[in-house]
């Protein structure tokens, strides 16, 4: 209201001007005096311009106020929005509202700013008629009227002044009263940095909580997480292992090929020295080769010229052979003839007896018809004795059989009480083991505890040393062989190198102790006698049962028996006949049997006598065997020959091997070089193939682990399962969170403290500023009233 006040009074002073010039005017005035009114009258019209623009700079900060006011109360209802913690539609909204009339304060901002250039630009357009209005008067000669003008303008410029100095100083008041910071109400302001305060505070709760949570998770070795780890860090350990394992394998590898490169490597003299030794035995071995064909050539002459001697014998020998045989082929033939003739009188015999017992059993069909009712009514008695009979017998075999098997199990049972007794009475506290699959018994303590036992390669490299209960420091030979016997073999054999080891005891089975085993001796030994009574009982009762069964069937044989009697003289005839017949059937049989022996008797002799005349044939006569022998004599002068020619060829080699001799066994002295093979070397080859071969095993025992724990680590890894490490990182970064969060919390708090305080120097400022306006406004008043007098004291001036 104040603003407006003032605004009025301009107005007022403005007309009053006005009114006094006009009432000045003359319708007589010189040139000059138009001027100076002409120049008067501008100014007015400047000073109204300045007026007029300080009114407009009035309005529109008076806009401005408005907007800003607008826009403190969006800005309160978005500070009751986040205070009540509405993060929805209402923040939104509020936002939206307080946006918009941001604008709008920025556009009236705008506004007066733009009233100030205006202000600006007639306040320069005064100055401008000023100083005409000053040089029109001092060109008339007005020296008073210029020097209240003077006055008046250096008054109207220090009014202007202050003017302008209380619209900024209004302007800066308006602004300081919006209580805004960096675009937005201190109220505002405070409260996002109490909500700050307010989200870093509970940030801050929520991550000491997920840390407490995630440390208890990761003390518990259940969890997948720590599962995951323990076979990740296995992993790691048998990569190592594997690694290590393979760099020995491959250093024993270096070993082995160095041997061979060695063993592939002789020396030159060594090599014409076995070169020379080999040509010299070859040829020694081709001149036995010859000695032997001599010798075998003069057996085969004393055999021939003891077949030249004992020819005449030999002849004579042969001729009573084949005539022997002839004989013996004659009287074959007649033995022959002889089981002819009697073959066809026992046929003969047959036919006869045959023929009787036809007609016996014809009359025997026409017995009495009692006779025949006595028989079926004894073979119902029969067919239901034998229905039930079987079971019967079989009852009482099945008696019998338990009752042998318990007696067999008494037995049994006595042997192994009185074995068990005899190793008791021996030994009361001993025990029993027996020896598991690798077939060896180990050492063992007492009856429970399995103890590991071992047999260890003695130094000789020949065998084992007595069974220990220390290992050997070589390689662990148990799993590479599956009994102890194989083990020993190439023990004995020196695959092993010495001090290599076999466990015998580990898979060994406890048998218990001797006292344990005579208890149960007694408990078998007791219960096999028990069961002897009821056995018995059993085959008592199934006896009697067999027994009795068949009285029915004696009572129908008594009926039977008597209608037999009247049936015996013809069964006697036909039983007669039956005989006959099977004593003729026995005779033809027998002819039969005599004419095949017979014949292949003769068939025996025909073919002796063929063997006879072949050996005689056979006999090779004393001219042809003194032929061969002539033949072998001439074989035996061309290999004497032979061996003659090869004799200076051994000589001449031999000669080489001596030569080389002494320059070869120089070698073997000083390189410790070794023939045969290099037996040395082989053995050290083997010995080193074994170690590679335990190596290898070790390597693929660590992998089979590995694939066991890769197989776990997939397991989880296929179920996304973190590891323990990243459960770590994971707390790491909740801890830097919490760190961070902490520093922003503190952060928060200095920021609302500054707020706070920022706050608190606004509103001291913002009196500051009203005191300035007051201060300006009553100076700009007491200003304005001096340059209106001294514009009065100008006019009066130029009126007279």
């Amino acid at each position: 209201m104040k603003k407006f006040k003032r605004f009025s009074v301009v107005l007022m002073i403005t007309a009053l001007f006005s009114t006094s010039f006009t009432s000045c005017i003359d319708n007589e005035v010189s040139p000059l005096v138009e001027a100076i009114y002409s120049a008067q009258a501008d100014l007015m019209a400047a000073q109204t311009a300045v007026q007029n623009a300080e009114a407009n700079l009035l309005t529109a900060q008076a806009a401005a106020q408005q907007a800003q006011a607008d826009l403190l109360t969006a800005q309160a209802a978005q500070v009751d929005a986040i205070t009540a913690g509405v993060i929805a539609d209402d923040a939104y909204d509020a936002a939206v509202r307080e946006q918009a009339l941001r604008v709008l304060a920025a556009q009236t901002d705008l506004d007066v700013a733009t009233a100030q250039n205006d202000l600006a630009v007639a306040q320069a357009e005064f100055d401008i008629q000023m100083a005409d209005l000053m040089a029109q008067i001092q060109a008339a000669g007005v020296e008073l009227a210029a020097t209240y003008a003077t006055q008046y303008g250096n008054a109207m410029t220090a009014a202007n002044s202050l003017l302008s100095q209380r619209l900024t100083a209004e302007a800066s008041l308006a602004t300081a009263q919006l209580m805004q910071t960096g675009g937005v109400s201190w109220t505002y302001f405070l409260a996002q940095l109490e909500a700050t305060v307010f989200t870093n505070q509970a940030n801050v709760t929520a991550l000491e909580a997920a840390i407490a949570s995630i440390e208890a998770y990761m003390q518990d070795p259940s969890t997948p997480e720590a599962q995951f780890t323990m076979w990740d860090d296995r992993i790691a350990e048998l990569d190592a292992l594997l690694a290590a394992k393979d760099a020995e394998k491959e250093a024993k590898m270096n070993e082995i090929t160095a041997l061979a490169d060695l063993q592939d490597s002789r020396d030159a003299i060594v090599t014409r020295y076995e070169n020379a030794l080999t040509d010299l035995e070859s040829a020694q071995a081709d001149k036995q080769d010859f000695l032997d064909d001599i010798s075998s050539a003069e057996d085969d002459i004393q055999m021939w010229q003891d077949l030249i001697d004992s020819y005449a014998a030999d002849l004579a020998a042969a001729q009573a052979a084949v005539t022997a045989a002839e004989t013996a082929e004659a009287n074959a033939a007649a033995a022959l003839t002889a089981a002819t003739t009697a073959w066809n009188t026992a046929d003969a015999a047959l036919t006869t007896a045959t023929n009787d017992l036809n007609d016996l059993n014809t009359a025997l069909a026409a017995l009495d018809a009692s006779y025949q009712a006595a028989i079926a009514d004894l073979a119902n008695e029969q067919a239901l004795y034998d229905a039930g009979i079987a079971g019967a017998n079989a009852t009482l075999v099945a008696a019998q059989s338990a009752l042998t098997a318990g007696e067999a199990a008494v037995v049994a049972a006595q042997a192994d009480y009185d074995a068990k007794l005899a190793v008791f009475v021996a030994d009361p506290t001993g025990f029993v083991w027996e020896a598991g699959v690798n077939g060896a018994l180990g050492l063992h303590a007492d009856a429970t505890t399995v103890t590991a036992s071992y047999y260890v390669v003695n130094t000789t490299n020949d065998g084992v040393d007595a069974l220990t209960l220390t290992p050997g420091t070589g390689a662990d030979q148990t799993g590479a062989y599956g009994t102890y016997a194989a083990f020993l073999a190439d023990a004995q054999a020196g695959a092993l190198a010495p001090l290599d080891f076999y466990d015998v005891g580990t898979d060994d089975v406890a048998g218990g102790t001797n006292a344990d085993r005579l208890d149960a001796a007694v408990l078998a030994l007791t219960a096999a006698q028990d069961a002897i009574p009821g056995l018995q009982n059993a085959v008592d009762a199934a006896q009697l049962t067999v027994d009795t069964f068949g009285d029915a069937l004696a009572a129908a044989l008594v009926v039977f028996n008597e209608q037999k009697d009247l049936y015996d003289n013809q069964v006697a005839l036909v039983a007669a006949a039956e005989a006959a017949l099977a004593t003729a059937t026995s005779d033809e049989a027998t002819a039969a049997a005599d004419l095949t022996a017979a014949t292949t008797a003769w068939n025996t002799a025909d073919a002796d006598l063929t063997t006879a005349n072949n050996a005689l044939a056979a006999l090779d006569s004393p001219t042809t065997l003194q032929g061969w022998i002539d033949a072998a004599n001439t074989d035996i002068a061309d290999w004497q020959a032979t061996i003659a020619v090869i004799q200076p060829v051994i000589d001449a080699y031999q000669a080489v091997v001596d030569g080389l001799q002494a320059e070869y066994d120089a070698y073997i002295a000083s390189e410790g070089f070794i023939t045969g093979n290099d037996a040395d070397i082989e053995a050290q080859l083997i010995a080193a193939w074994n170690e590679w071969y335990a190596l290898d095993a070790e390597y693929t025992a660590l992998l089979n682990e590995q694939n066991l724990a890769q197989n776990m680590w997939d397991t989880y890894d296929n179920w996304n399962t973190d590891s323990l490490s990243d459960l770590a990182t994971t707390l790491s970064g909740l801890q830097g969170d919490l760190a961070t969060a902490m520093d922003d919390l503190a952060a928060a708090q200095a920021a609302l403290a500054e707020g706070q305080v920022d706050e608190a120097a606004a509103q001291a400022y913002i009196a500051y500023l009203q005191a300035l306006v007051d201060t300006l406004d009553a100076r700009y008043t007491s200003q304005m009233a001096l340059a209106n007098e001294y514009y009065a004291l100008m006019q009066a001036a130029l009126a007279s």
